[in-house]
């Protein structure tokens, strides 16, 4: 009973100790302010003083201190659009050579990826019969040719009846057509090169029988490399003839190579949305393949557009932005919407000028109409 009563007091005793400190404590109690000799409430004591100045810091946003800050300038850039695709190569002319008579192969006279002439013979047909064709044929002429000759001087004398000269020089024309005919025949039977260009594989070998319109091997004309792609519907219009293109492929890796667009399809095609477009390269040195594939891709000019360091841009629940300093030192949050970067700078779309001010560092703490220090200013890009 003793006990209890004991532990009863010490229970009262620490909550009037309790109750006195958070009375006096919050409201500033003895030591917090001293009676001057008029008996008003004097100067607080500096701990009160620390604890007001903290709350109206937080109040009025840190007092008069200011947030230090580095500015970029913004300038004007024209921005090309880019249009990327991928393309296929294609030779300037290409053809599957073959042949236009039958027979038995004599020669095969070209090596595959070796460049070859026009006019070149490139695959020889055993030709006796034909060249033996040729030569009675040209008896023929010489024989009708002497004909008409000794008519002509008989003629002269009345010896020779003018129709009789007549039917002499028929057969001498007669005699010739068949020549030239049995001359097209021997010509048949070597094929040539249609055009300059680099031969393909063939199969074919001496001795093979060769039938009339069988295929030989391929030619390509590699001088200049056609460049087959597609561009989506929303670039069709900017697409125009004479346009730079530049392409680059993985065979040849770290090399560029330039031409310009030299056919453009006359519509779109309902199917897949896109346009066909042909670019033409230079191949002097036939290093360029047909049927490579190409990275290409066609620079189109673009608009004037504020570029500044990409440290300026932030990001937030309503989007990227930027902080521009004002005249009088304030920032302002200008939203962008980014174009285009190109290593450290950024080109966007926003309303901002040549020479505005946007900052690229100390952007944690700022909010639209804070006073900012500028500390440096950074050098234009």
């Amino acid at each position: 009973m003793r006990r209890t009563a004991w532990v009863a007091v010490v229970v009262v005793v620490v909550a009037a100790a309790a109750a006195y400190f958070l009375f006096f404590r919050g409201s500033g109690g003895p030591g917090d302010t001293e009676v001057t000799a008029s008996g008003t409430t004097g100067g607080a004591s500096p701990a009160a003083e620390r604890r007001a100045e903290g709350r109206r810091g937080r109040r009025g946003g840190g007092g008069n201190r200011q947030v230090r800050v580095v500015t970029a300038e913004v300038k004007m850039r024209t921005i090309d659009n880019r249009v990327a695709a991928v393309g296929t190569g294609r030779a300037l002319r290409s053809l599957t050579l073959s042949a236009d008579v039958s027979g038995v192969i004599e020669k095969v006279a070209f090596t595959a990826g070796k460049p070859v002439k026009e006019g070149e013979a490139l695959v020889i047909l055993e030709s006796q019969a034909q060249a033996i064709a040729v030569k009675l044929a040209q008896v023929k002429v010489d024989d009708a040719q002497a004909t008409v000759t000794r008519y002509e001087k008989l003629n002269s004398t009345n010896t020779v009846a003018t129709v009789q000269l007549e039917t002499a020089r028929t057969n001498l024309a007669a005699a010739k057509a068949e020549l030239e005919a049995k001359q097209y025949e021997l010509r048949r039977r070597t094929i040539r090169a249609p055009f300059d260009g680099v031969m393909g594989i063939t199969n074919l070998v001496k001795g093979d029988y060769l039938k009339d319109g069988a295929a030989i091997a391929t030619i390509d004309d590699r001088s200049k490399l056609l460049l087959e792609f597609v561009v989506s519907e929303r670039a069709a219009t900017s697409i125009k003839l004479g346009q730079q293109v530049r392409a680059t492929t993985l065979s040849l890796s770290g090399q560029a190579f330039f031409g310009t667009v030299t056919a453009i399809d006359s519509r779109i095609d309902p199917a897949s949305r896109t346009l066909r477009v042909e670019g033409t390269i230079p191949n002097p040195d036939n290093r360029l393949l047909s049927g490579m594939t190409f990275s290409v891709s066609i620079n189109i000019p673009g608009e004037l557009r504020p570029s500044f360091p990409g440290l300026a841009i932030k990001w937030d629940r309503q989007g990227a932005h930027v902080w521009q300093v004002m005249a009088d030192d304030t920032v302002k949050r200008v939203g962008v919407t980014i174009r285009r970067r190109d290593n450290d700078t950024v080109s966007v779309d926003a309303k901002l000028q040549a020479g505005d001010k946007v900052v690229i560092e100390g952007l944690d703490n700022l909010r639209p109409g804070l006073k900012v220090q500028v500390a440096q200013a950074a050098r234009p890009q």
